[in-house]
């Protein structure tokens, strides 16, 4: 295997491993930002492009100039930097109990004194293995989960210690592909499910999952926190870290969820589309679901240019819910996306795409509650809510700015009887549509009513 090549003093960093397209290797900006959190954002992109444990402790030995080693908390050897292999490298089972414990003991206690984190102050605890090679340990894993740890070799610095201590995220997502995931989490699917039905919050974000779904949820753990780093996470919250990186979900950066509708009639074709998505889907009837990263509405396009290529052209819808971070705001994305979708099913111009971005007033309504949405349309629109007609009239006569001609030509009516029916909207309302200040209302009141007209819909 050959060695990376990692240095912080160039612009670019990059792995080096047989057979690999220069193209696909991972590579940052290390004048971004701090060398060591440049440092540990490289090895995370490593780990979720597929880089094993063997790359991952390369690019650490690399990096500091120490042989380095991955050891269980029973002591087995998992993976090394200088060729270690086997039983006669195992590390001593107390020696690795005794290190983990020391650090727990160094760790900061919520509502106390802060011992150290990440590695804590203090020096590690040596751990010896059976062929004499001894490190200082640092601890890999997440609240009472934990894979072992992580072995430097002596005689280490301060500095190498703090570059070993962002490794751990990087091996701790490569540990998720050699576990075999709980039933609960097997699937994407369930993922999803688990995602969708949130996690809880006082601030109004829905139950979490249920029962049989979230057996995966502890309390107490640890692990990526939003804003980077490690610091402690909400019950359930870094189990659907760990379930969504083994379906290649960044939880822990910008996401959000896609919504899809399928218009045909050809269900089995439909079926057969999303299975040749380049990522997994919770297929249900003629919707489905998946997560977006990176930039959502091109993600949006190519979603449904690959449908449309194998259900045919115009039968797809597709929609994105609001940016967020962390899976504890995955809900709200969830239903963002799930009340455009059908308000997008419901507009009368057929548009297939419709992104949070380009939502317009929707962006701002989607996070105000139902009861006042309707206060707000029966306080603007209350006198002619019951008159589709003056509804669409009014509409239009917003849209045009008030020409006779344009909305004649588009409702296909005489221009006498859009000035009759301005007249009566003007009489029902008492204001005029098009008074600099009541525009702006009446816009949000008739998006409001739209909006609210498709979630009712069902």
């Amino acid at each position: 295997m050959s060695r990376p090549t990692v240095g912080v003093s160039r612009p670019t960093v990059g792995v080096s491993r047989p057979g690999e397209l220069a193209a696909a290797r991972p590579r940052l900006a290390v004048a971004a930002g701090p060398p060591l959190a440049a440092f540990a954002q490289w090895l995370t992109e490593l780990a979720f492009a597929g880089a094993g444990w063997p790359e991952l402790l390369a690019a650490l030995a690399e990096r500091t100039g120490a042989a380095c080693r991955l050891v269980a908390e029973t002591g087995e050897l998992l993976a090394a930097s200088d060729g270690a292999d086997g039983p006669r490298c195992a590390a001593a089972p107390d020696d690795v109990r005794r290190a983990l414990v020391a650090q727990d003991a160094r760790r900061p206690v919520p509502g106390g004194r802060a011992g150290g984190a990440g590695v804590p102050g203090g020096v590690p605890t040596p751990v010896r293995c059976a062929d004499g090679w001894t490190g200082r340990a640092v601890a890999v894993g997440t609240g009472s989960r934990r894979l072992g740890a992580l072995l430097l070799a002596e005689p280490v610095t301060a500095g190498q210690l703090a570059f070993a201590g962002a490794a751990p995220t990087a091996l701790l997502i490569e540990a998720v592909r050699h576990e075999s995931p709980p039933p609960a989490v097997r699937d994407a699917a369930t993922v999803l499910r688990a995602l969708r039905d949130g996690l809880g919050d006082p601030a109004g974000s829905p139950p979490g999952p249920t029962e049989a779904e979230a057996g995966l949820l502890r309390s107490g753990e640890t692990g990526p926190s939003p804003a980077g780093g490690t610091g402690l996470l909400r019950a359930g919250e870094a189990e659907l870290l760990r379930a969504g990186a083994a379906h290649g979900w960044r939880l822990d950066q910008p996401h959000a969820v896609a919504g899809i509708a399928y218009t045909g009639a050809q269900q089995r074709r439909w079926a057969s589309a999303l299975s040749w998505l380049d990522r997994p889907v919770l297929a249900e009837g003629r919707r489905a679901w998946t997560l977006l990263h990176g930039d959502v509405e091109r993600e949006v396009t190519r979603l449904r240019v690959r449908l449309d290529q194998i259900v045919g052209g115009g039968q797809v819808r597709v929609v994105a819910g609001s940016l967020v971070t962390g899976p504890a705001r995955t809900a709200v994305s969830f239903r963002d996306a799930d009340r455009l979708l059908r308000l997008l099913l419901r507009s009368s111009d057929e548009r297939p795409e419709l992104p949070f971005g380009q939502a317009g007033l929707a962006q701002v309504l989607l996070a105000v509650p139902d009861e006042r949405l309707r206060w707000f349309v029966h306080r603007h629109l209350g006198p002619i809510a019951h008159r589709d007609d003056l509804l669409r009239t009014l509409d239009c006569w917003l849209a045009t700015g008030g020409s006779r001609q344009a909305v004649s030509e588009r409702l296909h009516l005489h221009r006498n009887s859009v000035g009759y029916r301005v007249g009566l909207i003007k009489r029902l309302l008492g204001v005029d549509p098009l008074d600099p200040q009541t525009v702006a209302v009446l816009r949000t009141a008739l998006a409001a009513r739209e909006l609210l007209a498709a979630s009712e819909a069902g």
